[in-house]
C-alpha cells in the first residue's frame, strides 16, 4: 500500500475509533450486529471472487465454515 493510501486508511481508522469512544455503551451494543453483518458481507464478496461459479447456498456454507473455524480458534487456550 502506498504511503498516500496508508495515511488515508490510518485517518479513517482513527476517525472510527473516535466515534466509537464517543458512543454510549447501549449504542455500542446496538452496533455489534451491524458490524457483524458488514463483516459477513465483505467476506461473502471475497468468497464470490474466490468461487465465481458458486451458488448462494454454497457461498453461505463457505461463510459458515469460516465462522466455525474462527470460533474454534478463539476457543483455544492462549
Amino acid at each position: 500500500m502506498s504511503n498516500e493510501f496508508q495515511q488515508l486508511a490510518d485517518d479513517l481508522y482513527w476517525q472510527r475509533v473516535a466515534r466509537a469512544r464517543s458512543m454510549s455503551p447501549e449504542d455500542r451494543m446496538k452496533a455489534g450486529p451491524e458490524l457483524f453483518d458488514y463483516a459477513c458481507s465483505i467476506t461473502l464478496t471475497a468468497l464470490r471472487e474466490q468461487m465465481p461459479g458458486a451458488s448462494e447456498v454454497e457461498l453461505l456454507a463457505a461463510l459458515r465454515r469460516r465462522l466455525a473455524v474462527k470460533k474454534k480458534l478463539e476457543e483455544q487456550p492462549a
